[in-house]
C-alpha cells in the first residue's frame, strides 16, 4: 500500500475538491494518480514512436491501448504513421479476408 504525505496546501485543496465533486479524498487522489500514469505512458509511447525507437504495436502496448485506438489517437494529433510495405500488405490481407476475396500472401 502506498501512503502519500501531501503539503498542507494540497491536502486542503484535495479535501475541498472532494467535497465539491462528492468523491472521497482517497478516490480523488487515486483518480488523479491513475490519470497521470495513463498520460505519462501515452506521452512516452508517442515520443518513442515518433523518434522511430519502437513500432506502432509496441507503442500501443506501452500506452496501454489497443493498436487501432492508438493509431486513431496519433492521427488526431496529426502524427503520420510510420508504416512500411509489410504494414500495408497486412492491411490489404486483412481487408481482403473481411471481404471474402483472395489474400495477398504471395505479395
Amino acid at each position: 500500500m502506498l501512503e502519500i504525505k501531501l503539503k498542507e496546501e494540497y491536502d486542503e485543496w484535495l479535501r475541498k475538491i472532494s467535497r465539491e465533486v462528492s468523491i472521497s479524498p482517497e478516490e480523488l487522489a487515486y483518480m488523479s494518480i491513475e490519470k497521470f500514469i495513463k498520460e505519462y505512458r501515452t506521452r512516452k509511447a508517442v515520443k518513442a514512436y515518433v523518434e522511430g525507437k519502437i513500432s506502432l504495436g509496441k507503442a500501443a502496448e506501452v500506452a496501454g491501448l489497443p493498436k487501432r485506438k492508438f493509431m486513431a489517437m496519433i492521427e488526431d494529433f496529426g502524427i503520420p504513421l510510420n508504416l512500411d510495405a509489410r504494414d500495408f500488405i497486412k492491411g490489404f490481407r486483412f481487408l481482403s479476408e473481411l471481404r471474402g476475396h483472395r489474400t495477398y500472401k504471395d505479395v
